[in-house]
């Protein structure tokens, strides 16, 4: 069995033409079995599925580009809508010669297919993947998505060890308002992990892959296997490791997994086997996630060990809840505005002092508040570890968050064996910029 305690995070491919080879399109479903967490990606291949010729270019009515990742449930191409000349990513499944005429086999590629379809279709949301078509083409089925350019989450996490609880509360309570979104209409994801969350270049976060999502009401719902296990390991809800039927309280508890992983740099739980790691999910509790990293506020312990309770009935019931208690436990979110001038009188015959006292106090307060309003630079550089500079002043190094005055600042990353990175922002009032930039190494003539 794969050791799960040190697991590499999914591979990420360059696509043609992007210069980024951090650039991801919409991710293969992955092979869902494996305690590593890894998903077998390939680069550009000269076949399209079926054992087709590379000269067999289109899927459909869709050119295909480039292949950019496989997986056990399908192969994702970045294809082309001739139509509408719009960029897609086409996830290609071969269908099961044994399939009948106007049916799937329960557990086959089609049934895959036919629910991913219809999990994604019955789903419009911006932190959602966007589902524009599906099809059979043949002995293809075909779903053509949202073309997403980013990374995943599990790379960002990977690239900076752990992150700032800010930036793991912006993704993770933002996935959860999406989750519920998707709870709502019925869908359960089953298989939320780091490598399904795609970080746009925004920094905004999209839910990908509804490979192996169930309809709770609905045709496709019947098709799902007794007893069967999808999900992956580490990110497995109990409920899930035992088979059992899932609801979306199963999809807070990964997304629970997910944060104490952001926030820790660890998986909640681990295991040398599968049998190991499965037997820790089914009956072991996870230390709070401030016993294993001081900066993770204490306050945040109750929200992660909800999330992740064996117990379903006692964790968060909706995403909504999950993503409020964790936007309210910001460290920001602590500081007092002020607390004002008392309002009380003791005789109608100082009622208009109090009331004038009680203006100038506002106003006074008002024109503290508002004549230096601040907002946060996000500073995020690959490598990590860079020295932060901002307008000339030191003020830490990345990954971490920094407030600024609101307004224009010139800011500057510095690291040894590397040339010096700058970049001018703009800080509105209150507001969180990201500011990610690539280091370049210095070559022996530049040293």
């Amino acid at each position: 069995m794969a050791d799960d305690t040190d697991p590499k995070p999914d591979a990420t491919v360059a696509v043609g033409g992007l210069p980024d080879d951090r650039t991801v399109v919409q991710r293969p479903a992955g092979d869902h079995a494996d305690a590593g967490d890894r998903t077998a990606v390939g680069g550009t291949s000269g076949r399209v599925p079926g054992g087709a010729p590379a000269s067999a270019r289109t899927i459909g009515r869709y050119e295909i580009l480039a292949e950019v990742g496989s997986g056990a449930h399908g192969t994702v191409y970045r294809a082309l809508d001739p139509t509408i000349r719009r960029v897609v990513a086409l996830k290609v499944v071969q269908a099961d010669p044994n399939e009948f005429p106007g049916g799937a086999v329960p557990g086959g590629p089609g049934a895959f297919f036919e629910r991913e379809a219809q999990a994604a279709g019955a789903l419009l949301h911006p932190g959602i993947v966007t589902l524009y078509d599906a099809g059979r083409d043949g002995d293809r089925y075909y779903l053509a998505m949202e073309f997403v350019e980013g990374e995943t989450f599990a790379a960002e996490i990977a690239r900076a060890g752990r992150l700032p609880i800010e930036r793991a509360i912006e993704v993770v309570a933002a996935v959860a308002d999406a989750l519920d979104f998707a709870h709502e209409r019925g869908v359960v994801h089953r298989d939320i992990k780091p490598a399904n969350l795609m970080i746009l270049p925004d920094r905004s976060v999209k839910v990908a892959d509804f490979g192996i999502a169930r309809l709770t009401s609905g045709a496709a719902s019947s098709t799902m296997t007794a007893g069967m296990m999808l999900g992956t390991p580490s990110y497995m809800s109990p409920e899930q490791v035992e088979g059992e039927p899932v609801d979306g309280r199963s999809d807070l508890y990964s997304i629970g997994c997910v944060f104490y992983e952001a926030v820790t740099g660890r998986k909640p739980f681990r295991g040398e086997t599968m049998r190991a790691l499965l037997t820790q999910i089914l009956t072991a509790d996870p230390p709070p996630p401030s016993q294993v990293e001081s900066t993770v506020p204490k306050g945040l312990d109750d929200v992660v060990l909800r999330a992740i309770a064996r117990d379903r009935e006692r964790r968060y019931q909706r995403g909504r809840d999950l993503a409020r208690d964790l936007r309210a436990a910001l460290p920001s979110s602590s500081a007092a505005v002020g607390t004002g001038a008392p309002r009380r009188s003791r005789t109608p015959l100082v009622i208009g002092l109090i009331v004038v006292a009680l203006l100038v106090a506002a106003g006074l307060e008002a024109r503290r508040w508002f004549a230096a309003p601040t907002g946060y630079v996000v500073s995020m550089s690959d490598p990590v570890g860079a020295d932060v500079i901002v307008d000339g002043q030191m003020r830490g190094h990345t990954p971490d968050a920094f407030e600024v005055s609101a307004g224009t600042h010139e800011v500057e990353y510095r690291k040894d064996g590397y040339f010096p990175a700058q970049a001018t922002i703009s800080v509105p009032a209150r507001s969180r910029v990201p500011v990610t930039l690539d280091l370049i190494p210095k070559t022996e003539e530049g040293r």
